[in-house]
């Protein structure tokens, strides 16, 4: 099962924290782009001050260095391709464990349960979205830039998962399964990742906007939708779909003034109620988990209580110790 993953290959805790070492490497040395661009940037613009570049760097607004919100977007995607390539890397030479592994238990991917998650959750959003269009039309203005919005839906396509698979990859496909080996349950893993997912977001621009508990009402509820559609589909699949489909849906289609991703999408909102975004967020969980429940035929929540097996026990970090310190 996705849980019982953790047992297999080498997973001395050492490696685990190894591996997250190494994808912190792979993410500062993928800032090199950004910084050298933002270097060369400053140095092409007088006009650029030190002022604005620390406004650039609470904001993430590509405009204030005199670059496109593409070239932009492609900056920020290159950080999360090398923490990318690290976070393989450790899994192939440390962990000893096919990549595939992390997302599913059975012999391959299942393209088509991704393809489901992203589409079912984009038409959720999609619906919730167009009612507050119609509630607060005064909120949204058109931001059609042709060009620049088929150079966005590119991007979108072919970069923009690589950013969302990473966090769903090692967030709920790695450090939620090493999490059971110590806990020997599912709920524990399942509520402490998502809690983390909620931390690593606290620096985005709309924290500081409107404030780090509101925010982390959406970031931390978020993590645990995505987490429990995890564990009800002992997969990661569905997971994938959706964080991809989120993060497509924000840049490309509707997005905010100040959010993290500043883009040109093809609808933006001048202001946004965050308290109202999670409602929306929340009641379009509800409904993904039931279609999902049907259509998978996941049985209930009382996989998350379920026992993992006698494998899936911190005493699987002892018997492998030797093994893995080779």
């Amino acid at each position: 099962m996705f849980f019982e993953r953790a047992t297999s290959g080498k997973n001395h805790f050492l490696l685990y924290l190894a591996t997250i070492i190494i994808v912190i490497v792979g993410y500062a040395v993928g800032q090199t782009p950004l910084v050298l661009v933002q270097t060369m940037q400053v140095k092409k613009h007088s006009a650029i001050t030190t002022t604005d570049v620390n406004k650039f760097l609470e904001t993430m607004d590509f405009s204030i260095l005199k670059l496109s919100s593409n070239i932009g977007l492609i900056l920020m995607i290159s950080i999360f391709i090398f923490a990318m390539l690290a976070f393989m890397l450790a899994i192939k030479y440390l962990h000893k464990l096919p990549f595939q592994r992390l997302i599913t238990p059975n012999k391959s991917i299942d393209w088509k349960k991704i393809f489901f998650g992203f589409g079912l959750w984009f038409v959720i959003a999609l619906v919730f979205e167009g009612i507050l269009v119609l509630m607060h039309p005064e909120t949204y203005y058109l931001n059609f830039k042709p060009l620049s919005w088929l150079f966005l839906i590119v991007i979108c396509i072919f970069l923009l998962p690589i950013q969302t698979s990473l966090e769903e990859l090692v967030i709920r496909g790695y450090m939620m399964p090493g999490l059971s080996l110590l806990t020997k349950n599912k709920w524990i893993p399942w509520v402490v990742t998502s809690m983390i997912f909620g931390l690593i977001h606290g620096a985005n621009p709309e924290v500081e906007r409107f404030g780090f508990w509101t925010m982390q009402i959406y970031y931390i509820g978020a993590g645990l939708f995505l987490g429990l559609i995890t564990v009800l589909d002992d997969s990661l699949e569905l997971a994938l779909g959706v964080h991809a489909a989120t993060n497509i849906f924000g840049a490309a289609f509707f997005s905010f003034d100040g959010s993290v991703l500043q883009t040109d999408s093809l609808v933006k909102a001048n202001d946004i109620n965050p308290y109202l975004m999670s409602l929306t967020f929340f009641l379009g969980a509800i409904i993904f988990i039931v279609i999902c429940n049907k259509k998978y035929k996941w049985g209930g929540f009382k996989m998350l209580f379920e026992p993992i097996g006698k494998t899936d026990s911190a005493t699987a970090i002892v018997d492998h110790a030797y093994e893995t310190l080779d």
